[in-house]
């Protein structure tokens, strides 16, 4: 009777046993500086918003096949990315400013986003009109190490406002 349960247990210790060992970092599995990602995040970031009056360079900044999510607009992916911006470009008065809050980077180092407010100023009805809102930006790791936009969504706090009340 003392045995009945031998072999089960002797299974179960031999299972664990031939588990696979936990994975130790080693050379060919380099850690990531999570805090020197986000600092680069924050610095492309700002370059990037320094890049809004140049389609081109914009555009630069986003992979072949990112998502761009502006507020009351449709989704657009890959080129149709540039259609969308110069249309917002185009747009009588328009100015943008954004800057990013902060940045996180996943424990892999290939993923990271960045949050921030932006102020978007345009002409309507012949009168400039202030947006003031929030962002997200998904950021992906390139093969070469840069940074790209992956996902950039963003949407306003409230209505706009006549620039003047602002």
């Amino acid at each position: 009777m003392k045995f009945k349960y031998m072999p089960l247990i002797a299974t179960v210790l031999l299972g664990f046993g031939c588990a696979p060992p936990v994975e130790e970092p080693t050379a060919e599995t380099p850690t990531v500086d999570l805090e020197a990602e986000r600092s680069a995040l924050m610095a492309i970031d700002k370059r990037w918003s320094e890049s809004a009056g140049n389609t081109d360079e914009f555009l630069s900044y986003f992979t072949d096949d990112a998502y761009f999510m502006p507020y009351e607009a449709p989704l657009v992916r890959g080129e149709s990315i540039r259609t969308t911006w110069e249309h917002l470009v185009s747009t009588p008065g328009f100015a943008i400013e954004w800057a990013a809050t902060s940045a996180d980077v996943a424990e892999s180092g290939e993923l990271g986003y960045t949050i921030g407010t932006f102020e978007l100023t345009t002409e309507q009805d012949g009168a400039l009109m202030v947006t003031v809102g929030k962002y997200v930006t998904v950021w992906s790791k390139q093969a070469d190490g840069s940074w790209k936009v992956q996902v950039d969504s963003f949407n306003t706090n409230e209505p706009s406002i006549a620039a003047e009340e602002s």
